[in-house]
């Protein structure tokens, strides 16, 4: 989460005003009872959106968050955020209190983690906060009339949150005493045919720390390169930042 002093986010506001948007809550909706997908409308137009675009949104008087687009339309003038509601910290106040009709200020910032064009294979690797950029590269796969799959270590609440975003992306149980451990497991029980057959794809891979460091790991043991492996750890326990 960004912090700065108070006069210096003003100021930066006035400076990056082009790229802030007036929007207005249209609608919420509960994906499970910790996940928030909320949609946002605003003038738009001018507005660079692509897959993976991060936006910001000040959650007090010194601080910022970070949230992935999950989705965006441009002619209607919307687009949406999935919250990850994690019980701490000011983002966490900011997602559990919005509701529809309220308006705030949206700053477009840019996308971290990149749609790999010249891949025909996209392999998503995350947790609850990875959602949001999943549901959006997934519809540009679609898009693109490419493949993808995946696999997501989630809490309990959460594991069916996926099939009310249409992702063909399967869960595991998350064990926070063993990062990205289920997920390999699940990546061990594979087909032998599926690792031939996804080889060459690009693997993204957010989330919490731990569970990426461990999960890029198994993957350079199986063989894949360096080259094919995107990475951006969210959060991490015990380090500020992730609410």
């Amino acid at each position: 989460m960004t912090k700065l002093p108070s006069w210096l986010a003003d100021t930066m506001e006035e400076v990056i005003s082009n790229k802030i948007y007036q929007v207005e809550v249209v609608e919420t909706k509960m994906l499970s009872s910790n996940l928030k997908c909320v949609t946002f409308k605003g003038g738009f137009f001018e507005a660079e959106f692509i897959p993976g675009m991060e936006v910001l949104f000040r959650v007090n008087a010194n601080e910022y968050r970070h949230y992935t687009l999950s989705a965006f339309d441009k002619t209607k003038e919307t687009c949406e955020v999935i919250f990850y509601l994690n019980r701490q910290g000011p983002g966490n106040h900011l997602a559990v209190n919005i509701r529809k009709g309220d308006r705030l200020k949206l700053i477009v910032d840019r996308a971290k983690v990149k749609y790999n064009e010249s891949s025909n294979q996209h392999f998503f690797f995350g947790d609850e906060t990875s959602l949001g950029l999943y549901e959006s590269l997934g519809k540009k796969v679609i898009d693109e009339d490419v493949e993808y799959f995946g696999i997501l270590e989630l809490q309990e609440e959460n594991l069916n949150s996926v099939k009310h975003l249409k992702l063909l992306i399967d869960t595991v149980p998350s064990d926070l005493n063993a990062p990205a451990k289920n997920a390999i497991s699940w990546m061990e029980n594979m087909h032998p045919l599926c690792w031939e057959m996804w080889q060459n794809a690009t693997f993204y891979l957010t989330g919490r720390a731990k569970s990426v460091q461990q999960f890029k790991r198994y993957l350079k043991q199986r063989g894949v390169s360096f080259r094919q492996i995107i990475t951006m750890p969210y959060w991490e326990m015990g380090k500020v930042g992730g609410g």
